[in-house]
């Protein structure tokens, strides 16, 4: 577990008893980062398109911000960190995976989800099998004690999910969601996947 993780784990509280963010409190209008004014800057002249570099980056901004934010505030208290976490709700949600899609699913490479399930193995939170059909093939699934750790821990999850939300209505979740959706379809397609797979 990261360091810093394990630090707030060891005083923090209940995460489904800290003070929660009104979705009645005052919706701020958000300002542009320091990164993005200067990107900006730097870019003036370039015929850059800045609606698009500023979504992008956003993007991709808040994906750290929340993978950060949820292993300090949630997964130090199970001592996992995001990758980890991911890889036991693919388990979780789609049952048993080939190591392969397992990969994919959770968003890592191949020698990084090894080092992941050998950390979970040692924790006996998944267990790992030989395909009958295709020896070269590697199946994975969640054991009773790692099912039993993503269903107790992902209420706490949820519960900070709707916290980094509240100040969004309904509508503008929908619409961020659906954008966003439309987003990673779009990048399939460019890259000549499909997206069920």
């Amino acid at each position: 577990m990261p360091a810093r993780a394990a630090a707030t784990a060891k005083g923090a509280a209940d995460p489904q008893a800290r003070s929660p963010v009104s979705s009645a409190a005052p919706r701020k209008r958000s300002r542009k980062p320091l990164a993005e004014v200067l990107g900006e800057k730097r870019v003036a002249g370039l015929r850059i398109n800045l609606e698009s570099m500023a979504l992008v980056s956003n993007i991709h901004r808040a994906s750290g911000f929340i993978r950060d934010h949820f292993e300090r505030a949630i997964l130090g208290e199970a001592d996992l960190h995001w990758s980890a976490f991911v890889t036991l709700w693919c388990l979780w949600i789609y049952g048993e995976l080939e190591t392969r899609r397992l990969a994919a699913e959770a968003g890592v490479a191949k020698s990084t989800l090894s080092s992941i399930l050998n950390m979970l193995e040692g924790r006996k939170l998944v267990r790992r099998r030989t395909n009958e059909l295709e020896r070269r093939l590697v199946i994975v699934n969640l054991t009773a004690s790692g099912a039993e750790l993503i269903s107790s821990l992902f209420p706490k999850f949820n519960a900070e999910e709707t916290r980094i939300v509240a100040r969004l209505g309904p509508k503008q979740i929908q619409a961020a969601t659906d954008a966003i959706r439309l987003i990673l379809a779009t990048i399939a397609d460019l890259d000549g996947m499909n997206e069920s797979e």
